[in-house]
């Protein structure tokens, strides 16, 4: 079986080598756009994004060659191979009981508010949220459970806004439940701003008094600074879905972790929503082999990422963006006409910069700012 694999594997590596990596565009760019920049290869860096974008020939070599080491198996309906070994993996590194795989992290969403709800078809939000803004109402469309935004503009829901909401729907005249609270952190529409433990913990408390499970969309949750305490940030949540397709590699994919009986549950919905996919092998190898090592890289490429910022600071001409609750993503505030003639040095040099907006560049932090010294760096953005 796996010498079939990887024959088709190595037949689909030769079909799509014999594009031009040149001619590869970023996701979701029309036909006949510009090339992508810089040019995919091990020098390039791109300080925008959460990952390099990750050409089709590239997955498949990675994936010809992770299918042919000892012990790589499949999986047969998302049970046993490779997807049993990654949500053994994620189970453990979130600190919870049990993991599932779910093809897309909107369905992981939508299924853990379904499990944790119950009955009980009221959940409060954040309006900036992932499951708020971007997932056509699917929660109120599929299961029937009305959303309530809060926080607009702002990344956690203050204690008097939870409370307000609270009473809202346990003291109006037809008394509600609130079945679910969900929570992004980081959150993507705010620049990657994530909510402080302390806060975490104070909504944790006032849930409990009510009674009502805490769900957390941590899709690029790994992509915070290494001084999180991932486990701990993660434990009053009953449910904690993370991406896998952002930034460990994979295709598409993401994991759905929590207590035993929850994630049971989750199962159960995940055939009822459509997505029980008859294999889910490739993308879970290409994450769990990504996982690997994945904390201290992101360390790394923090450090690396501080050291430029102080030096950029040291030059007078750039300063980070005060901040104190970021993930991977600083903003610097500089000159219009210094950031547009730091994204032409960048261009020359194969160093992706982001464009200025109001005032700003964002940085992203992810691993390939490691492919270059953060001195490097600073010469493109100051000159």
């Amino acid at each position: 079986m796996l010498a079939n694999r990887r024959l088709f594997l190595t037949g689909a590596l030769t079909a799509l080598a014999a594009a031009p990596l040149a001619a590869q565009h970023y996701a979701g760019s029309p036909a006949g756009t510009q090339p992508i920049f810089p040019p995919p290869d091990a020098r390039s860096v791109w300080l925008v994004g959460d990952d390099f974008p990750r050409s089709p020939a590239l997955m498949a070599s990675r994936l010809s060659e992770l299918a042919g080491m000892p012990g790589a198996a499949r999986d047969g309906y998302l049970n046993g191979g490779a997807v049993e070994a990654l949500e053994t993996a994620f189970a453990t590194l979130l600190g919870k009981q049990a993991c599932a795989f779910f093809a897309t992290g909107t369905l992981a969403n939508n299924v853990a508010l379904r499990v944790l709800c119950g009955d009980d078809h009221h959940a409060l939000c954040q309006q900036d949220s992932h499951l708020y803004r971007d997932e056509s109402d699917a929660a109120q469309r599929l299961a029937g459970i009305n959303l309530v935004p809060l926080a607009a503009g702002h990344a956690s829901p203050t204690l008097d806004e939870l409370t307000a909401a609270f009473d809202a729907a346990e003291k109006g005249p037809y008394a509600l439940k609130v079945g679910a609270i969900s929570l992004e952190t980081p959150v993507r529409r705010l620049d990657g701003e994530m909510i402080p433990a302390a806060r975490i913990a104070e909504i944790a408390a006032l849930a409990k008094a009510h009674g009502t499970p805490m769900h957390l969309d941590g899709a690029r949750l790994l992509l915070a600074p290494p001084s999180l305490d991932v486990k701990a940030y993660v434990a009053p949540f009953e449910t904690v879905y993370v991406s896998l397709y952002k930034y460990l590699g994979a295709p598409f994919g993401a994991v759905l972790a929590g207590s035993t009986a929850t994630i049971a549950k989750a199962r159960e919905y995940r055939h009822l929503y459509g997505g029980l996919i008859y294999q889910g092998w490739a993308p879970a190898m290409l994450a769990l082999n990504s996982l690997n090592g994945f904390p201290a890289l992101m360390a790394r490429a923090h450090g690396v990422a501080e050291e430029l910022i102080a030096s950029l600071e040291r030059s007078r001409k750039i300063r980070r963006r005060p901040n104190a609750s970021t993930s991977n993503i600083h903003m610097l505030e500089m000159p219009r006409s210094l950031a547009e003639a730091a994204f032409e040095r960048g261009r020359v040099a194969g160093v992706r910069i982001g464009k200025w907006q109001d005032g700003a560049v964002p940085l992203y932090v992810n691993q390939t700012i490691l492919r270059r010294p953060a001195a490097e760096y600073a010469r493109i953005y100051i000159g």
